[in-house]
């Protein structure tokens, strides 16, 4: 199996996993399915050499696990402005040319969303971080977290409505 086999494989797992969480209603739960959908998406996007994508990716499970617990506004503050020290860090590490904006867009703008925004709002806020994303996966050929993506909006879209 080549490298690119399996970065599909894995991430088909993840696009399952990903699917999951957005038929869940309550946030706590979703943000745990998400965590582990980003978990295998790092996985498929460093097997497709895309590091800045694979590395954002990565730290973005521990981001949305931890996101959920923060009450305070001091808390969310640090959170929120470390998590985005830590992605602009592995951007600038992982630097691949300006493809590495979208993946950075993506995950700052959802660090935003998931610790300042309501249920509905964030939900309203990852698609735009989706369609960052989907453009990135058209560029890597990432067609498992690219289709998973396209659903993920309609799929957001169903959930806000009935919020």
């Amino acid at each position: 199996m080549s490298y690119t086999q399996l970065a599909y494989l894995v991430g088909g797992i993840g696009v399952l996993v990903e699917w999951r969480s957005y038929h869940l209603h309550h946030q706590h739960d979703f943000r745990r399915w998400s965590a582990i959908g980003a978990g295998f998406w790092a996985i498929q996007y460093l097997l497709l050499t895309a590091w800045t994508a694979g590395l954002t990716m990565a730290v973005t499970a521990l981001r949305t696990l931890l996101s959920g617990g923060l009450t305070s506004s001091g808390s969310k503050h640090v959170a929120a402005s470390g998590f985005i020290l830590i992605f602009a860090g592995l951007t600038w590490l992982s630097w691949q040319g300006a493809i590495s904006l979208l993946p950075a867009f993506a995950v700052i703008n959802t660090t935003l969303a998931l610790v300042y925004f309501d249920n509905r709002n964030m939900r309203i806020s990852l698609i735009a971080s989706s369609f960052a994303w989907i453009n990135n996966d058209i560029y890597w050929q990432a067609w498992p977290a690219l289709f998973a993506e396209v659903v993920a909006v309609g799929i957001n879209i169903r959930t806000i409505r009935k919020l």
